[in-house]
């Protein structure tokens, strides 16, 4: 198996495509970032000097607004370590590459699991490398008062690492089962970049704002690091309310809250972090056995 997951390193090193997509990943991760910062910098330091803000004690300048940053530039960047696994077995299969590497492999199950193994680290690798993007563009962009502490940073980066690993899964199931590099990036980047966004934000609305669209696979990925930050934010004004002699606010308006913070952060309906992230498991365990399966009976020839 470390012999097959070498070659596989070996085979995609090889090529211009894996960092011909991390830079633009990096930049796009960095600019996003800082743009989304920049705005919450700015409406949050119009809301300081509101004076109905004011008479309602709201220390809306001692609150982390820049985890939507971050936020938004993970789910934005995503799309790359999902592009590259899309390519993965797709690209082999279209050129029948894949040929030689499942007649010279001790089994085609153990050869296929290398692959996985593979595509998960340059997973993690992406995610890493749009991680540091987006910590960027949001310290360039954001105002110091508003930056996450280190908890928060670390926990929407944790759900954002583990959101770009299970997309790149999730699009080598995808390609798998296609087969066409053509057909599978059309049919995910239509999905992500369009279908998805627009049929989560209708679905959300018909439904008077229910969870809904956090059990399609775009919805629970970004769902991931939305509800994250929603929580992270809340608990953090809830402490600031406490210390200035304020009382526990209610379930209705935690939830409320919650919600607007995940509509702000593109992750509408969302579910809890670990519950988002069960769902989008599930998801690409569907389409990753799926598309694993499809290949143990694929015609080599």
């Amino acid at each position: 198996m470390g012999n097959m997951i070498t070659a596989e390193f070996r085979k995609i090193l090889t090529t211009r495509l894996w960092w011909a997509l991390l830079i633009p990943a990096f930049i796009m991760a960095l600019g996003v970032a800082w743009i989304w910062s920049a705005i919450t910098t700015g409406i949050s330091n119009d809301l300081v000097d509101e004076e109905l803000i004011q008479q309602f004690d709201v220390p809306v300048d001692e609150i982390s607004w820049s985890v939507i940053a971050l936020v938004r530039g993970m789910n934005l960047a995503s799309i790359f370590p999902m592009v590259f696994g899309a390519l993965g077995l797709a690209s082999e299969l279209h050129r029948k590459t894949i040929t030689t590497s499942f007649l010279t492999a001790s089994s085609r199950p153990g050869l296929l699991a290398a692959k996985s193994i593979t595509y998960a680290l340059w997973g993690l690798i992406y995610g890493l490398i749009i991680a540091a993007g987006v910590s960027l563009g949001t310290l360039i962009g954001s105002d110091r008062n508003y930056l996450p502490d280190a908890k928060q940073w670390f926990l929407i980066l944790l759900a954002g690492l583990f959101m770009c690993v299970l997309w790149t899964i999730f699009a080598l199931g995808v390609g798998a089962l296609i087969g066409s590099p053509v057909g599978t990036l059309v049919i995910l980047l239509i999905y992500t970049l369009i279908v998805g966004p627009l049929g989560e934000i209708a679905l959300f609305t018909t439904t008077g704002g229910s969870h809904a669209p956090g059990f399609m696979p775009n919805g629970s990925a970004n769902g991931m690091t939305g509800s994250t930050a929603s929580v992270l934010l809340f608990d953090q004004i809830q402490a600031l309310i406490l210390d200035r002699g304020g009382q526990v606010v209610d379930d209705d308006v935690r939830e409320g809250f919650q919600q607007f913070i995940s509509v702000v952060a593109g992750a509408h309906g969302a579910f809890s972090l670990w519950l988002s992230g069960l769902i989008f498991l599930a998801w690409t365990g569907i389409f990753y056995v799926t598309g694993m399966l499809r290949n143990q009976a694929r015609d080599i020839t």
